[in-house]
């Protein structure tokens, strides 16, 4: 059995002294320690997390950027199809009109060249006529 003496509690304050002297050398630093660590990696953890979201909204703002970069090189160069087709057009039309001018002219040109050689021709064809009459009579109309 087991008998409470002086040497029960002799036992009983070297462990409770025991106790406060490896709680304030060993298992407070090492608490302390491991705290502070854990303190260390929270922060490194959320300044990670700050980082991650920062490169996500870099990366999506320069997505915004490319694809509004892209729209607005897309547009520009709508218009200047637009444009090259509106002077495509215009230099079409001017080509047209020119050669409209010049077919009038031309034609107006050969219509007097052909007037002026039917007018020709009919003063001639009298005569023409007379000499052709007296080679195939042989005498003088």
């Amino acid at each position: 059995m087991i008998t409470i003496d002086l040497s029960f509690w002799a036992e009983l304050i070297s462990v409770l002294i025991l106790m406060v002297v490896l709680n304030s050398i060993l298992f407070k630093p090492v608490r302390r320690h491991l705290e502070e660590r854990e303190a260390k990696m929270a922060a490194i953890e959320a300044d990670a997390e700050k980082y991650e979201r920062n490169a996500q909204e870099l990366v999506a703002n320069y997505d915004r950027k490319l694809a509004e970069a892209r729209a607005q090189g897309k547009s520009e160069l709508e218009k200047l199809k637009g444009e090259a087709r509106e002077e495509e057009r215009q230099l079409l039309e001017a080509a047209q009109k020119e050669a409209e001018a010049k077919k009038s002219e031309l034609m107006s040109e050969l219509t007097g060249q052909i007037s002026a050689v039917k007018k020709e021709l009919d003063a001639q064809s009298e005569a023409f006529a007379v000499e052709i009459a007296q080679k195939l009579l042989g005498r003088a109309v």
